[in-house]
């Protein structure tokens, strides 16, 4: 179960980047089909300041992902140890129900 969800987080990172990859191509053709060929040795600072916000954005996007990953790898660990608990409890049960000797297993009879 750990590695099927170390799976889905690589996945779901690997699904991440292509995306903000694939938004920067995006960004960076736009950005050089709007602005004329004279103007390109001008725009070179202005390409690296929006590339510099380009990854800010990125860094964010990516620092909520991990967020919502680690908060939904807690949600399951913490099933699973209900889960586990609640086993426990119905094994404890039946183990005391069972047993010959103790008072609650006379006073059902």
């Amino acid at each position: 179960m750990v590695s099927a969800t170390r799976n889905t987080i690589t996945d779901e990172n690997e699904a991440a980047a292509k995306i903000q990859a694939g938004f920067r191509g995006y960004k960076v053709r736009k950005d050089l089909k709007d602005t004329p060929s004279s103007d390109q040795t001008c725009s070179t600072s202005s390409s690296s300041d929006q590339l510099s916000i380009e990854d800010k954005s990125a860094a964010k996007i990516q620092a909520g992902i991990r967020g919502y990953l680690v908060r939904k790898r807690k949600q399951e660990e913490k099933k699973a140890a209900t889960k586990i608990q609640a086993g426990f409890r119905g094994y404890k049960t039946r183990k005391d129900l069972k047993s010959p000797g103790s008072d609650e297993s006379r006073s059902l009879c």
